[in-house]
Order: structure tokens, then sequence, then C-alpha cells
């Protein structure tokens, strides 16, 4: 060095320290530089130190930021208290080392750069430049912004000194940001009603597909604009502007409806009937910092709606005008519903809408009054009745009474059959044409809102209602021909006609969800239903049946189901990637030590070992590719190898908290299913289970064993998971399996329970939860049963 230093001085040992006032400040590594056996490396005593570099040592230790020196050509590494972290479990091995040495993993990215500045004195500086490091847990990426400026002594570059600030924990961040921002964009995207948001001031910021289309506006030409500017409004009767929801959701704070009959005016003039909500957007101050307005075209609902109106308004016409008297009342026992035909006959007690029934009749109330029998089992227990007594208003009339129960209450349909009572001879003929009649009705009134139609008990289609015809386009006689029995997906006929059969066979209700192929050539998902009607003898004469449009539903339910799947492929990848990181860091240091060993019998040793872990590993990857591979058909399975392959992803995670896992498995027979869908339903129970426990003092547990569901009578197997985690409430309980619903707040879809109960529910398994909060007895288990085959052949 070129600056004269006065003579060592040493301490009472004989070993070489820095005199006083060359190496300034304090901390660790202040203390660790004076201390340094410095004539050991290339830079030799402190003492012989330039001025230079005493200078730039000095201002690196005093730096509050992470800072290093890098002295000579071979980059002997100086740093202070702040950049301890960067070298990890080398620290403090790599103070006075060459950088080579202590960041050899990295040197393939930073060594080019350094010699490069080393060489051109260059001020080198890189913002969130990769680089591996070492840390307690191997070699990891960071990303660091990078910098160095050249220190010249003598005219002449003599070493590197920069600041160094790991931005990590920013890129993630940053990452995660975009990569929620892309999922929030695709679910946006997916949703099947048209979405539409904004900022504080009601201006649009965002807009789906299904919004660009009813409003004519494309979102690079809406954004930025007033949400009055592109959801114009009015009323569909005065046709006068409406409200706009975003003014409403301001002035209110609350979630707001849009008012009946509210019609969109799009850009280029088109109307569409729309109706849905709007809301707040509040930041976690409460204060308002946009609004979502989401709403759905339902011109089709509105005619619909108006065709229910008026044919409502007809039949309450009819119901008027019959001879038939009718009395509706609510499970409350309150009289909702009179026709004049009933006031008459009941004259002079007067019926008063909202009264309760017994108080409007007392004298229907005595001993084995078949009123009271009647009327509180169709109430109770939703049985009908049909009987003649004397009326409960006048006793010198008889009346022929029929109750029903409805959805609301009972329906009571009465005649005078005083005349009847004495002609005998006409009152079977007239009662059965009677019953007929009011069943037939009863039959139009429950089913208006749907589609209706007949079969008979063979199950052959007799005739349905022309909703069904302008649901699919097709013609009454080509549906009345080969239509009925071409149009449903050749995929669903099976399963159609195996319900049928089991309809048939039981007398239980039918009920199956299916495709229809409609005039276009496209298949529209339905969902239909039939229960049987009896005669006197209780046999079966005919089924009436309705069939529902469910196309809306079931697409809105894929797309969450792909979201679902995605983040599971996404926790799979993690878990997976753990696993596999184990066994390789196994055999790199294996194959190390193999190639510095010159003992061939420790080698091949060492070759074997490595060859068991990349056996090892292979075992992971075909797990890993079997839990997700969905089979075509259904497959037979042991339940031990569902619970095998659902732990392999988490097996990691147990161990790192350090999770008690017990098993008991008494089902040996196989379960015939799609296995990929059990593995997933098994791996979010597994999931949430591992999340609810604490580290180091939880358990879990896992058994199977045969069963029968009472309910079905069918035979299977229970599958439990059990775990003695912090449990639930009754609110979350009673909302684990609804769609979106999660405690885990950013970290949670709030699809998992959801979808596992939709794929049990495919393979006609039931799936159920207990939970207790109480100290010292708290946990959850969830039992799933699965019918032996639990999807057909």
């Amino acid at each position: 060095m070129s600056e004269q230093a006065p003579p060592d001085a040493t301490d009472p040992n004989g070993s070489s320290i820095s005199p006083p006032g060359r190496i300034i400040g304090s901390g660790e590594m202040a203390d660790r530089v004076r201390n340094y056996d410095w004539k050991s490396t290339a830079l030799g005593p402190i003492e012989t130190w330039s001025k230079e570099l005493l200078t730039i040592v000095n201002l690196t230790l005093a730096s509050p930021s992470p800072a290093r020196t890098m002295w000579g050509p071979d980059f002997i590494l100086i740093y202070n208290d702040a950049y301890r972290a960067i070298p990890g479990p080398r620290h403090p091995f790599a103070l006075g080392k060459a950088a080579t040495k202590v960041y050899g993993e990295s040197w393939h990215v930073v060594g080019p750069l350094l010699d490069k500045a080393f060489a051109t004195g260059e001020t080198l500086f890189y913002e969130k430049l990769l680089v591996p490091l070492p840390t307690e847990n191997g070699i990891q990426d960071f990303y660091l912004n990078y910098s160095f400026n050249p220190i010249f002594e003598n005219g002449k570059i003599a070493g590197l000194f920069g600041p160094l600030h790991d931005v990590t924990g920013e890129v993630l961040a940053a990452r995660k940001l975009q990569e929620s921002e892309a999922r929030a964009n695709r679910i946006l995207g997916s949703i099947g009603d048209a979405v539409i948001v904004t900022d504080a001031e009601a201006r649009i910021t965002r807009m789906n597909p299904i919004a660009e289309v009813l409003t004519g506006w494309k979102m690079d030409e809406a954004a930025g604009r007033p949400m009055t500017d592109v959801f114009r409004i009015v009323s569909e009767s005065t046709r006068l502007p409406v409200e706009s929801p975003a003014e409403k959701v301001t002035r209110l704070g609350t979630i707001v409806g849009l008012a009946n009959h509210t019609v969109l005016i799009a850009r280029d003039g088109r109307e569409t009937h729309i109706d849905d909500s709007g809301a707040p957007i509040l930041n976690d101050d409460g204060e308002l910092i946009g609004i979502v307005l989401v709403f759905r075209d339902i011109t089709d609902r509105r005619a619909a709606e108006r065709e229910r109106d008026a044919v409502a308004e007809r039949l309450n016409q009819v119901l008027e005008s019959t001879t038939d008297a009718i009395i509706s009342v609510d499970r409350n026992w309150r009289i909702s519903y009179t026709n004049a035909p009933a006031r008459a006959i009941v004259a002079p007690v007067e019926i008063i809408p909202g009264k309760g029934f017994w108080e409007t009749f007392p004298g229907a109330i005595y001993k084995s009054s078949p009123y009271v029998e009647h009327y509180e089992r169709a109430m109770r227990d939703g049985i009908g009745a049909e009987f003649e007594a004397r009326s409960a208003a006048q006793a010198s009339i008889w009346v022929r009474v029929n109750v029903r129960p409805s959805r609301d209450g009972i329906v009571i349909f009465f005649r005078d059959v005083t005349e009847e009572k004495r002609a005998a001879a006409l009152l079977g003929e007239t009662t059965r044409a009677l019953k007929e009649s009011e069943e037939e009705l009863r039959w139009t009134i429950d089913l208006s809102t749907q589609v209706p139609w007949t079969a008979d008990v063979e199950g052959r289609i007799l005739d349905f209602s022309d909703g069904w015809l302008r649901l699919t386009g097709l013609t009454r006689e080509y549906a009345l021909g080969d239509g009925w029995a071409n149009a449903p997906h050749r995929d669903d006929l099976p399963r159609m006609r195996a319900a049928w059969r089991h309809a048939l066979s039981t007398g239980e209700p039918y009920s199956v969800e299916h495709r229809i192929k409609t005039a276009s050539g496209a298949y529209r998902w339905m969902r239909s239903n039939a229960f049987p009607r009896r005669n006197d003898a209780g046999e079966i004469v005919k089924w009436y049946g309705t069939t529902e449009d469910i196309e809306d539903r079931k697409r809105a339910e894929h797309a969450l189901l792909q979201s679902e799947k995605l983040a599971a492929v996404g926790r799979l990848a993690s878990s997976i990637a753990h696993e596999i990181n184990n066994p390789l860091e196994a055999v790199t240091n294996l194959l190390y030590l193999a190639q510095n060993n010159e003992s061939l019998p420790k080698v091949r040793e060492y070759l074997e070992t490595a060859d068991i872990e990349l056996r090892r590993v292979a075992v992971i990857t075909n797990q890993a590719l079997r839990f997700h591979r969905q089979s075509t058909y259904p497959q037979p399975v042991r339940c031990e190898d569902l619970f095998d392959s659902a732990l392999l992803i988490y097996r990691g995670r147990l161990q790192n908290a350090n999770i008690a896992i017990q098993t008991r498995h008494r089902a040996a027979a196989q379960i015939r299913c799609f296995d990929g869908e059990i593995r997933q339903v098994l791996s979010n129970l597994i999931g949430n289970a591992i999340d609810a426990l604490h580290p180091g003092v939880g358990r879990l547990f896992f058994r199977s064993r045969h069963g029968l569901d009472w309910k079905t009578g069918r035979r299977g197997v229970v599958l439990t998971v059990a775990d003695t985690g912090s449990g639930m409430d009754k609110q979350t309980m009673g909302n684990i399996f609804d769609a979106f619903f999660t405690t885990k707040e950013i970290g949670g879809t709030g699809l998992g329970l959801w979808i596992s109960k939709d794929i049990v529910e495919r393979h006609h398994g039931v799936l159920r939860v207990r939970s207790s909060q109480q100290r010292g007895q708290s946990g959850t288990v969830f039992t799933l049963f699965l019918p032996f085959d639990a999807v057909g052949r």
C-alpha cells in the first residue's frame, strides 16, 4: 500500500490488532474487521492499508443500508452489519474471503458484471437482478437492486464499493398483484351477468364482455366516462329516466336494487329489460372508492312475466266465475284468498283476508271434526283429503270438501252438495268429474311458471305446453313424434332412462339434469322433474312433469369449477416442488462427493444413494400425475389408495408443522368412481384441516369403513377426515358449502367445499360435517359416504 502505517500493535496473546483510530465505528462487523487476521489475505495488515482502502472500509461499516467493498482482483469481501443477511449461513466466514468462494452459486450471474466493472471502471447498477444466494434452507433466488462504484488507488482501479437492497418481497408482491389482477379479469370475463365497475366519482373503470354487448359500448371507449353516459335506463311504463344505481349507492352507501321494469337503452338505441343491483366498494376505513353494478338481460323473463300476469288475470276471472268455492290458507292459518262462490256459500259469515281461519269458522271445531283432522294433516304432513260434512258456517248446508297441501299452506275446494245429497244417483259421476277438474286446475296453477308435460304410466310423453316449443324451437308434431326421444344428448340418455326406470318401478319422483338439442342444433342444459298421480286405489295413472332451462346456471358453475381447478393445480405444483426439492438437493451433494472422492467403493456408495433419491423423485412425480389425471370412465379404487395419493401433496407441510397423523382403514372393498374428482375432495378436506391446526400440537385422523346410507338404502364406504383444530361456529357451519364463502381472507377462493359437495352429489354420495369450539375438545369432523357403484358403468 502507498501510505506508511504506524507499527503493529498486538494483544496479550501476540495476535495483531488494528491500531486505534484506523477502523472507526461500532457494531459486530466493525469489531470483526478490527480483529481479523488480514495478514493472511492479499490486503495485508490494516496498518499497511492505503487511505483509499481505509476510507471506503469505514464508509462501508458506517452505511445504514446493506453495503460491501470488494478489494483487489480477487474481490476480497468486507461488509457491514446490515449486509450480514446476504451471505446467510456463510457469515461470518465470508469476511475477508474472495467473493468467488462466498458466492460460487451466483458467480455465473454477478461474476461477469464485476469483472467488467473492475476492468473498465464503469459504475454498475441493476434493478431487480435475479441472484441465487445461500440461506439456511439451501440456495434460493433473490431479487436485488445491485450496484458498484469503482474505487481508484494511485490512478488505478483497486476495488468496488456499493450498497445493495433486497427487493425480493417487492418483486413477489408486484407479481402476485399482477396475477391477482389477471385472475380477477378472467373471472370478470367468465361471469354470466353483465358487470360494470366505477371509481368513487362513478366513472367507468371496467366492463365485462356481456356489459359491452348490452350497452353497445366497448371498454376502451367507455373507460373514464360517467356511468350515466353508458348505462342509460328508463322506466318501462313511463319512459322517464330512472335514478342511476351509482347515484343511489353514493347517496345511501348500501347495496341497492334497480327499480322494477327497468329498460336499458344501448348506444345504438336497442332496448333491453334488465334487473339486479349495485353495491359500494369500500376501503379498509369504510370510505367509498368505487361502485360495482351487476345486471342481466331479462327480456325473455319480462315477456314471460307479462304472459304470466295475463294468464293469472284470466285464471282469476275463471276462479271467480267457477261454481267451485276456493279458500286458500297460509301456514299461519290466515286466509289469503277466496273466490266469489266461497263467499256466497259461507254467508252470512264474512271472510276477511289476513284473518285467522279458525277464528272465522269456529263452527268447524268440534269433537271428531273432519275439518280439524284433514286440514291439520294436510298442513302438517302434506297429505290431502276429500270428505263431506255439514258446513261450518251453516249447519243446514252439506258441502263436499277437497283439501290439498300447497307450497304456502293448504287450498280448500268445496261446493254446496245439499241438492246432490238428494240426488245420490248422480253423485258418483259428478264427484269424479269434479275431482279430475280440480286436479287439472291445481296442476295448472302449481306449474304455470315452468314448462309442464304429462306421461302415461309407462313413461311415454302424452302432451306438453307450448313453453317447451318456445324453449327448443321445435314443432309439436316433431316433438310428439321422434323429437322427444331424439332431442336429449346421447351422453345423457342412459342417465335419463335409468332415472325413468327407477321412478316407474318405485313410484318415486323423477328428477334429472340433461341437455336438449334445439332447432338450431345447439344443446342447452335442462332440469326435468315428474311426480305420479294416483287413483283411489293408490295406483299410478299418470305422471305430471316440468322442464326448466338451467343453461345459465350450468355455465356459471363451469366457470367456477375451472377457476378452482386452476387454484388446485397451483397448490399441487407448489407442494410437489417442495417434495422434489429435498431429494434433488441430496442427489446434488452426493454427486459432488462422488466427483471429489478417489475411493471407488465410496463413489459407488454415493451413486447408489443418489439412485435411491432419484427413484424417490420418480415415485413422487408418478403419484402427482395420478392425482390429477381424470379418467374418461369411472374406475375401481381402494379407499387407502385415495387417502395415500391425497396425503402425498401435503407431506412437506405436515412434516414442517410437526402434525401427528393417525389412520385406520377397515374398508377393504373398492368403490367405482372418478378417482381424480374424489382425490380433489379429499385434498380440499385435508388442506382445510391443516390450515385449522396449530403447528406442533395438532392431530389429523383418517378413517375408512363400510357404511349404509339409511335414506336411500345404498351400501358403500365412509371416509372420515378429522382434526383437533380450532373448530367452527354455527354461522360458519351454515355457510361453508356456499360458493365464494371463505374464512381465509385473500388466501382462499371460497369454492373448494362448494365444488366438493357438487362432486359428492354427482357420485350419489353424502358429505356431512360436525364441529366444536369447546375448549379442550375443539375440532372438526368431515364424513364422506360413497356408494360402491358411485358412478354407473
